[in-house]
């Protein structure tokens, strides 16, 4: 179980420069956004954690396997579904979010990863299976697709998929969690994908959503925006504006959109401040900002890849409490997450020594022997996660 957190948290796994997001709602309930199950050991050591490993050790477990009850996809790239494949063989996964993007790519699935490909097969088999039961199909087969799609149409794939239960648009909210209505404690308000965007490269078609956890008169909102970059980001802020939904950009934990890249808030390399008005403006006390990467370099050449200094800069300008980053926080002496809970105190963050699974552990001191020559065979498998 999540014993190293204080209530109901968000929690920033060190995976390198990708996305990995536990959402712990309750004891019982865990959602997961995304998951790179990456280990870079060398011979410095290694701060990146065993995902697949650790869940399946942490998860609360139900029918005598762990238990994740929802799994949300913000898009195919590898960088947020690596190690899938491995979480659903060793996991039950109540309900799977996602958007349509997945369905686009079916024709040319040498486009996807393994793990990608895996993800998308299980879509369409809970797809199938909720025409088939022409609803609910119950825990283990239930699937929400968030976004626009034709798929639903008289003649398409899914004609009389059940659209009033799993079909989700931008601008409406989900509180149902993995079949029951969880409102006082789990909020989902969804921003993106946008219907004139379809066809647009995969980031910036993510899923981007405002979650609410906590009970009410004691929240914490966390603001997820995938890999959107600054013309759909300011979309999103437009968007909310103009049908007077102003709350539900507020944030009290901002995850920096792809990795901390400079493309969130410069264009031609020209800051574009409109867009840094829009977060501090819609920042809560606390405030804090996440990146999901490694640590920083002192500063980037042009082309280089996420995270990048400036953005960090311009995100540093602008936070109320403190701005992360899993990569530092986590290191080869002391892997760790970033933790955000809910107490009785309000929202604490933790940071301080975190008690890892023994698997995760030993599939990470594994890693590292193996980075270091070590002719002996590994005691478990990794990349994916010990299988």
């Amino acid at each position: 179980m999540f014993a190293n957190v204080k209530g109901p948290s968000f929690i920033f796994w060190p995976v390198g420069t990708g996305d990995t997001t536990t959402i712990v709602v309750s004891e019982t309930e865990v959602v997961q956004i995304d998951i790179n199950d990456k280990q870079m050991a060398d011979e410095e050591g290694n701060e990146h954690i065993p995902i697949v490993d650790e869940l399946v050790a942490k998860l609360p477990e139900k029918g005598g396997k762990p238990y994740l009850s929802c799994f949300i996809l913000t898009h195919p790239d590898l960088d947020h579904c690596r190690g899938f494949a491995d979480l659903l063989d060793r996991v039950t996964i109540g309900e799977i979010w996602h958007t349509p993007r997945i369905f686009r790519e079916y024709e040319d699935e040498c486009d996807l990863s393994d793990d990608a490909n895996a993800f998308r097969k299980e879509a369409h088999r809970r797809a199938e299976r909720c025409i088939e039961k022409g609803g609910d199909p119950g825990e283990g087969d239930r699937v929400r697709i968030i976004g626009y799609s034709e798929l639903f149409e008289p003649g398409e794939r899914y004609e009389g998929f059940p659209q009033d239960e799993f079909y989700t648009r931008p601008g409406q909210e989900v509180t149902m969690l993995d079949g029951v209505d969880a409102r006082n404690r789990f909020h989902v308000f969804v921003h993106a994908p946008f219907k004139q965007g379809l066809a647009d490269a995969r980031n910036e078609t993510s899923l981007a959503m405002r979650v609410i956890i906590g009970s009410p008169g004691n929240i914490m909102n966390g603001l997820f925006l995938g890999d959107l970059s600054y013309p759909t980001l300011m979309q999103v802020f437009e968007e909310t504006h103009g049908h007077d939904n102003e709350g539900m950009l507020q944030w009290n934990v901002l995850l920096s959109p792809h990795h901390c890249s400079k493309k969130a808030m410069y264009e031609d390399n020209v800051l574009q401040e409109d867009v840094m008005r829009e977060f501090a403006d819609s920042q809560l006390l606390p405030g804090y900002i996440v990146a999901s990467s490694n640590e920083f370099p002192q500063s980037n050449s042009a082309g280089d890849n996420p995270p990048h200094r400036k953005a960090r800069n311009r995100y540093e300008e602008i936070v109320n409490n403190e701005f992360l980053c899993t990569g530092e926080v986590s290191t080869p002496q002391q892997v760790q997450p970033i933790i955000f809970s809910v107490t009785a105190n309000g929202i604490e963050l933790d940071i301080q020594d975190y008690e890892m699974s023994e698997i995760a552990e030993t599939t990470l001191a594994a890693a590292v022997a193996k980075a270091r020559g070590n002719n002996a065979p590994p005691a478990t498998k990794v990349g994916f996660g010990a299988g």
